[in-house]
């Protein structure tokens, strides 16, 4: 039996990732992740959410028209990403959650706070492809243990120079084909019974609503101040993280 309670913060974890999600077209994982490690322990919170990014990320991914294009462009990246994950995964059920707390809570904070002072630099074109398999490979060895593969890859492509439509679309694409051996990776473990998936279904309606209030609000945003508003709370969200482990509460 799963406790009413439970059920509830995940309802709230994914519907404020969602909210996320339709105001920024990322941070789904990032929002809701944190939120769930606080009534269940990770491997549980990454199962978690991975039916959401899969739903969510693939209707992005459809509905921007230019799957096959970023499949050509990023193909290296996605299958280095996709290997990676496979082979990290296996060790999500095999550290000690107080250990995944602070690791995941490392990478979320650590990642963000990149995330903010890449600034505007740009990668020049001829190292974009040899970058972006090193992209892959860190990825996915973070993304294993913690679902925050996604991180990494938004550094990347903001380094690219993309349009706001370009970066969304490439960015869901990317997204979408890693999830896929991430969740297949996660049910071949063993480890993850099946109400956690068939939660993690539930838990696209949610995300969902939270997406389709959000998209209602997106064009009145400063976007500016949202995404700072939003990135200082994940780090202080990870570092939270992170005194869970090491104080063992």
């Amino acid at each position: 039996m799963v406790e009413a309670s439970v059920l509830g913060l995940v309802a709230v974890a994914f519907l404020f990732g969602g909210i996320v999600k339709g105001l920024s077209g990322i941070g789904l994982p990032m929002v809701a992740l944190p939120i769930l490690s606080f009534a269940v322990n990770v491997p549980t919170a990454v199962a978690l959410t991975m039916v959401p990014i899969l739903i969510t990320n693939g209707m992005q991914a459809v509905s921007g028209g230019r799957l096959l294009d970023v499949v050509r462009r990023f193909w290296p990246m996605q299958l280095t990403m996709a290997a990676t994950l496979i082979v990290s995964t296996t060790f999500l059920t095999r550290i000690d959650n107080n250990i995944l707390l602070i690791v995941t809570g490392a990478i979320l904070s650590g990642s963000v706070l990149a995330l903010m002072l890449a600034g505007d630099w740009t990668i020049p074109q001829r190292l974009q492809r040899p970058v972006g398999i090193v992209i892959g490979f860190f990825a996915g060895a973070i993304g294993g243990v913690s679902s925050l593969f996604g991180i990494p890859i938004i550094i990347y492509m903001s380094s690219l120079g993309l349009e706001r439509a370009d970066f969304l679309t490439s960015i869901s694409v990317v997204y979408l084909l890693a999830a896929v051996p991430y969740v297949a990776s996660l049910l071949t473990l063993g480890g993850i019974p099946p109400v956690v998936m068939l939660i993690s279904a539930l838990a696209v309606i949610p995300a969902l609503v939270g997406m389709t209030v959000a998209g209602r609000f997106v064009k009145c945003l400063d976007e500016v101040r949202f995404r700072r508003i939003l990135n200082w709370m994940l780090i202080f969200l990870g570092l939270v993280i992170i005194a869970r482990g090491v104080f063992h509460v």
